[in-house]
């Protein structure tokens, strides 16, 4: 449970139905190509609050099926609907997975309090183990270091997804909670929170480069900063690239290029654009560049 994880990008056909083949694809191009530790699986990446309660399960199933158990899975199953994050947490447990994830409940604003109770329920029914998810830019609930700390004493929780440029918080809890799991969340701060001892890092980008951020994560604790630092900038130029042209759509396209059938977004994401196919092709042609600079992906 520890390393770098892919937070799964998710496959869909012009109806928006689930992918099956492009599913497998992207697990096995992950495995293969990213060569991640471990799948973070229908987390936000994975489109996941757009989807049914049927799909997502049946991306699950799809997913652990193609990993063939050759890396660790993580079911992210937060939801504002309670019984529906129990329900998954039972039903990753019968497929196989290694440990569930639930982000903060959100539109609503809940206390910290009922947060606390959210994250009770589901580590006191959930079969296996939870890590909580923070990630205050898209779910609008900020924590203050006791409320997370509490949650994270709670039985059955193990640790934290941590997205958040709040590294002083990183810190305290990194300091207060030295046996639990700590995953970054954000893949260009990556080498900042290896230097607050993370566990490892769960992201977006880590679907076409997590050989990279792997290499960085070695470089970092063989002592040599200088190409950790060198590894970190290259991501953040890929990062900023996607992030220009579309995050999802761009991904996908770049995965493509890779002979991986993605799929397209489902709605009412956009549809994937020759703004989004132009961005792949110069980002892959750059990706090409600094492999055969760095001589280790």
């Amino acid at each position: 449970m520890r390393g770098i994880f892919s937070a799964l990008l998710g496959a869909f056909d012009s109806k928006g139905r689930v992918d099956e083949q492009g599913i497998h694809a992207l697990v096995r191009h992950n495995i293969g190509h990213c060569r991640v530790d471990g799948l973070y699986v229908n987390g936000s990446t994975g489109e996941n609050f757009l989807l049914t309660t049927e799909a997502k399960k049946q991306i699950f199933s799809l997913v652990h099926a193609a990993a063939r158990g050759e890396v660790s899975m993580i079911a992210q199953i937060g939801s504002n609907v309670l019984e529906e994050c129990i329900e998954l947490a039972e039903y990753t447990a019968r497929l196989g997975y290694d440990a569930v994830s639930a982000v903060t409940p959100f539109y609503y604003k809940l206390s910290a309090a009922e947060i606390k109770g959210y994250y009770q329920k589901i580590a006191s029914a959930s079969p296996l183990p939870l890590i909580a998810y923070y990630i205050p830019s898209l779910t609008g609930v900020e924590l203050e270091f006791t409320h997370i700390e509490e949650i994270l004493r709670l039985p059955n929780v193990i640790g934290l997804k941590f997205t958040s440029s709040n590294f002083f918080l990183l810190e305290q809890l990194r300091s207060a909670l030295p046996d639990k799991l700590i995953f970054s969340g954000y893949d260009e701060m990556l080498l900042s929170a290896l230097a607050l001892d993370v566990d490892g890092a769960i992201g977006s980008t880590y679907n076409v480069i997590g050989h990279w951020a792997k290499h960085l994560m070695q470089s970092f604790h063989m002592g040599d900063y200088t190409k950790a630092r060198k590894i970190q900038h290259h991501i953040n130029v890929v990062v900023s690239r996607i992030l220009k042209a579309g995050l999802y759509q761009t991904l996908k396209e770049i995965t493509v290029l890779y002979n991986v059938p993605a799929g397209t977004c489902k709605a009412p994401m956009g549809p994937i654009a020759e703004i989004h196919r132009e961005a792949a092709k110069d980002i892959t042609a750059y990706m090409q560049t600094v492999e055969n600079d760095l001589g280790c992906c």
